[in-house]
Protein backbone atom coordinates (compact mmCIF):
# COMPACT_ATOMS: atom_id res chain seq x y z
CA UNK A 1 0.00 0.00 0.00
CA UNK A 2 1.77 3.57 -0.87
CA UNK A 3 1.93 5.91 2.07
CA UNK A 4 1.05 9.28 2.06
CA UNK A 5 4.11 12.25 1.82
CA UNK A 6 4.84 14.82 3.99
CA UNK A 7 2.85 17.19 1.62
CA UNK A 8 -0.35 15.08 1.83
CA UNK A 9 -0.29 15.10 5.38
CA UNK A 10 0.22 18.99 5.86
CA UNK A 11 -1.37 20.31 2.67
CA UNK A 12 -4.28 17.18 2.42
CA UNK A 13 -5.74 17.17 -1.24
CA UNK A 14 -9.45 18.20 -2.01
CA UNK A 15 -11.22 17.96 -4.82
CA UNK A 16 -11.68 20.78 -6.53
CA UNK A 17 -15.34 21.03 -7.13
CA UNK A 18 -16.97 19.57 -3.95
CA UNK A 19 -14.24 19.47 -1.28
CA UNK A 20 -14.03 15.71 -0.87
CA UNK A 21 -10.53 15.42 1.19
CA UNK A 22 -8.28 12.18 -1.21
CA UNK A 23 -8.11 13.80 -4.47
CA UNK A 24 -8.69 16.96 -6.90
CA UNK A 25 -10.75 15.35 -8.50
CA UNK A 26 -12.82 12.51 -6.62
CA UNK A 27 -14.61 9.73 -8.62
CA UNK A 28 -18.21 11.18 -8.25
CA UNK A 29 -17.04 14.59 -9.81
CA UNK A 30 -15.16 13.09 -12.47
CA UNK A 31 -17.79 11.41 -13.25
CA UNK A 32 -19.71 14.52 -13.97
CA UNK A 33 -16.96 16.21 -16.13
CA UNK A 34 -18.37 16.53 -20.08
CA UNK A 35 -15.78 14.95 -23.05
CA UNK A 36 -16.26 16.57 -26.62
CA UNK A 37 -16.82 13.72 -28.45
CA UNK A 38 -14.85 13.41 -31.71
CA UNK A 39 -18.57 14.23 -33.59
CA UNK A 40 -18.34 17.44 -31.87
CA UNK A 41 -15.01 18.48 -33.06
CA UNK A 42 -15.03 22.24 -34.48
CA UNK A 43 -12.90 24.08 -36.95
CA UNK A 44 -10.80 26.13 -34.96
CA UNK A 45 -11.11 29.13 -37.68
CA UNK A 46 -14.56 29.58 -38.16
CA UNK A 47 -15.69 27.06 -35.01
CA UNK A 48 -18.03 25.67 -37.07
CA UNK A 49 -18.36 21.57 -36.62
CA UNK A 50 -15.37 20.08 -38.90
CA UNK A 51 -14.87 16.22 -39.23
CA UNK A 52 -11.78 15.07 -36.43
CA UNK A 53 -11.40 19.34 -35.68
CA UNK A 54 -9.71 19.71 -39.04
CA UNK A 55 -9.56 23.03 -40.48
CA UNK A 56 -12.08 23.59 -43.39
CA UNK A 57 -11.14 23.55 -46.58
CA UNK A 58 -12.78 27.12 -47.26
CA UNK A 59 -10.77 28.68 -43.74
CA UNK A 60 -7.23 27.15 -44.72
CA UNK A 61 -4.91 29.79 -45.70
CA UNK A 62 -0.94 29.70 -45.63
CA UNK A 63 -0.78 30.65 -41.88
CA UNK A 64 -3.98 28.96 -39.92
CA UNK A 65 -4.09 26.64 -37.62
CA UNK A 66 -4.45 23.15 -39.25
CA UNK A 67 -7.03 21.84 -36.75
CA UNK A 68 -8.09 21.36 -33.03
CA UNK A 69 -8.24 18.96 -30.32
CA UNK A 70 -10.00 20.08 -26.94
CA UNK A 71 -10.61 17.38 -24.54
CA UNK A 72 -13.59 18.67 -21.93
CA UNK A 73 -16.47 20.92 -21.87
CA UNK A 74 -15.12 24.34 -19.75
CA UNK A 75 -18.20 23.96 -17.27
CA UNK A 76 -18.14 22.67 -14.03
CA UNK A 77 -15.19 20.46 -12.82
CA UNK A 78 -13.39 21.07 -15.41
CA UNK A 79 -13.80 25.29 -14.84
CA UNK A 80 -12.71 24.75 -11.35
CA UNK A 81 -9.83 22.78 -11.82
CA UNK A 82 -8.47 25.34 -14.36
CA UNK A 83 -9.26 27.91 -12.34
CA UNK A 84 -7.46 26.45 -9.18
CA UNK A 85 -4.33 26.28 -11.59
CA UNK A 86 -4.51 29.61 -12.42
CA UNK A 87 -5.59 31.78 -9.49
CA UNK A 88 -5.46 29.38 -6.41
CA UNK A 89 -1.36 28.43 -7.91
CA UNK A 90 -2.05 24.94 -7.24
CA UNK A 91 0.14 23.86 -9.20
CA UNK A 92 0.41 20.30 -9.09
CA UNK A 93 -3.30 19.49 -10.01
CA UNK A 94 -1.91 19.37 -13.17
CA UNK A 95 -0.64 15.58 -13.53
CA UNK A 96 -4.24 14.57 -11.38
CA UNK A 97 -5.94 16.26 -14.64
CA UNK A 98 -4.20 14.82 -17.69
CA UNK A 99 -4.37 11.38 -15.94
CA UNK A 100 -8.25 11.85 -16.99
CA UNK A 101 -7.63 12.34 -20.55
CA UNK A 102 -7.91 8.98 -21.78
CA UNK A 103 -5.68 7.09 -24.42
CA UNK A 104 -9.05 7.14 -26.95
CA UNK A 105 -9.42 11.00 -26.47
CA UNK A 106 -5.83 11.45 -27.29
CA UNK A 107 -5.92 9.16 -29.98
CA UNK A 108 -6.96 11.80 -32.67
CA UNK A 109 -4.17 14.11 -32.29
CA UNK A 110 -1.67 11.02 -33.50
CA UNK A 111 -3.67 10.32 -36.12
CA UNK A 112 -3.85 14.17 -37.22
CA UNK A 113 -1.46 16.80 -35.89
CA UNK A 114 1.44 14.78 -34.90
CA UNK A 115 4.45 12.64 -36.67
CA UNK A 116 8.33 12.05 -35.63
CA UNK A 117 8.94 16.15 -36.07
CA UNK A 118 6.65 17.16 -33.41
CA UNK A 119 6.66 19.01 -30.59
CA UNK A 120 4.57 20.39 -28.24
CA UNK A 121 4.86 24.57 -27.99
CA UNK A 122 2.76 25.97 -24.70
CA UNK A 123 1.33 29.44 -25.16
CA UNK A 124 3.37 31.29 -22.91
CA UNK A 125 2.68 34.26 -20.29
CA UNK A 126 3.84 37.54 -20.74
CA UNK A 127 7.41 37.80 -18.39
CA UNK A 128 5.43 40.00 -15.83
CA UNK A 129 2.43 38.32 -15.31
CA UNK A 130 4.75 34.85 -15.28
CA UNK A 131 6.67 36.69 -12.58
CA UNK A 132 3.29 37.30 -10.52
CA UNK A 133 2.16 33.99 -11.12
CA UNK A 134 5.27 31.85 -11.11
CA UNK A 135 4.64 29.50 -13.05
CA UNK A 136 2.68 29.28 -16.64
CA UNK A 137 -0.42 26.91 -16.51
CA UNK A 138 -0.27 26.08 -20.03
CA UNK A 139 3.28 24.78 -19.57
CA UNK A 140 2.72 23.08 -16.40
CA UNK A 141 -0.33 21.01 -18.13
CA UNK A 142 1.42 20.81 -21.18
CA UNK A 143 4.56 18.88 -19.78
CA UNK A 144 2.16 16.35 -18.99
CA UNK A 145 0.27 16.48 -22.19
CA UNK A 146 3.51 16.28 -24.18
CA UNK A 147 4.66 12.98 -22.07
CA UNK A 148 1.21 11.44 -22.97
CA UNK A 149 2.06 11.99 -26.23
CA UNK A 150 5.89 10.69 -26.02
CA UNK A 151 6.98 13.90 -27.71
CA UNK A 152 9.53 16.74 -26.91
CA UNK A 153 8.08 19.99 -25.14
CA UNK A 154 10.06 23.04 -26.63
CA UNK A 155 8.93 26.37 -24.66
CA UNK A 156 11.83 28.97 -26.43
CA UNK A 157 10.17 28.62 -29.83
CA UNK A 158 7.42 31.41 -29.39
CA UNK A 159 7.47 33.89 -27.17
CA UNK A 160 5.01 36.37 -25.99
CA UNK A 161 5.90 40.05 -26.55
CA UNK A 162 3.02 42.36 -25.84
CA UNK A 163 1.09 42.44 -22.50
CA UNK A 164 -2.49 42.38 -22.98
CA UNK A 165 -5.45 42.30 -20.89
CA UNK A 166 -6.65 38.73 -20.19
CA UNK A 167 -9.00 37.33 -22.93
CA UNK A 168 -11.55 35.91 -19.64
CA UNK A 169 -11.92 39.67 -18.69
CA UNK A 170 -13.30 40.49 -22.40
CA UNK A 171 -16.72 39.56 -23.13
CA UNK A 172 -16.90 41.51 -27.07
CA UNK A 173 -15.17 38.65 -29.45
CA UNK A 174 -13.94 41.73 -31.80
CA UNK A 175 -11.87 43.14 -29.01
CA UNK A 176 -10.56 39.86 -27.85
CA UNK A 177 -9.45 39.24 -31.48
CA UNK A 178 -8.13 42.52 -31.65
CA UNK A 179 -6.24 42.28 -28.04
CA UNK A 180 -4.23 39.63 -29.80
CA UNK A 181 -2.94 41.51 -32.64
CA UNK A 182 1.22 41.39 -32.59
CA UNK A 183 1.40 39.27 -29.33
CA UNK A 184 3.63 36.81 -30.30
CA UNK A 185 7.10 36.49 -31.90
CA UNK A 186 9.41 33.42 -33.21
CA UNK A 187 12.37 32.66 -33.88
CA UNK A 188 13.30 30.29 -37.16
CA UNK A 189 10.76 26.73 -36.75
CA UNK A 190 11.82 23.62 -38.51
CA UNK A 191 9.05 20.95 -36.83
CA UNK A 192 5.59 20.73 -36.56
CA UNK A 193 4.07 22.01 -33.66
CA UNK A 194 1.82 20.90 -31.56
CA UNK A 195 0.29 24.26 -30.07
CA UNK A 196 -1.14 23.96 -26.61
CA UNK A 197 -3.48 25.97 -24.24
CA UNK A 198 -5.60 25.34 -21.48
CA UNK A 199 -8.65 26.87 -23.06
CA UNK A 200 -10.42 27.24 -26.90
CA UNK A 201 -12.99 30.37 -26.26
CA UNK A 202 -12.49 32.34 -29.36
CA UNK A 203 -9.67 31.05 -31.10
CA UNK A 204 -7.76 34.94 -30.94
CA UNK A 205 -4.62 33.22 -28.73
CA UNK A 206 -4.36 30.14 -30.88
CA UNK A 207 -4.85 31.94 -34.31
CA UNK A 208 -2.11 34.93 -33.78
CA UNK A 209 0.30 32.34 -32.36
CA UNK A 210 0.42 30.20 -35.25
CA UNK A 211 -0.01 32.59 -37.59
CA UNK A 212 3.43 33.88 -36.23
CA UNK A 213 5.15 30.11 -36.00
CA UNK A 214 3.71 29.47 -39.60
CA UNK A 215 5.59 33.06 -40.86
CA UNK A 216 9.24 31.88 -38.59
CA UNK A 217 9.07 28.43 -40.77
CA UNK A 218 6.41 25.81 -39.35
CA UNK A 219 4.91 23.71 -42.05
CA UNK A 220 2.05 22.35 -39.57
CA UNK A 221 0.62 23.58 -36.65
CA UNK A 222 -2.43 21.78 -34.58
CA UNK A 223 -3.93 22.84 -31.71
CA UNK A 224 -4.54 21.12 -28.62
CA UNK A 225 -6.54 22.40 -25.65
CA UNK A 226 -7.94 20.76 -22.01
CA UNK A 227 -10.72 22.49 -22.71
CA UNK A 228 -13.52 24.51 -24.85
Amino acid sequence: MKLPSVLDILFPKRCVNCGRLGAYFCSNCTKMIQIILVTEAICPMCERPAIDGRTHPRCQTRYSIDGLTSFFRYNGVVRKGIKAIKYRLISDIASSFVDIISNQMTHNIFEQGRDDRSVLVPIPLYVSRLRERGFNQAEVLGKFVADRLNISMRTEMLERVKKTTPQVEMKDREKRLKNMANVFAAGKVVSNIILFDDVFTTGATMRSATNVLKRAGAKFVWAVTMAR
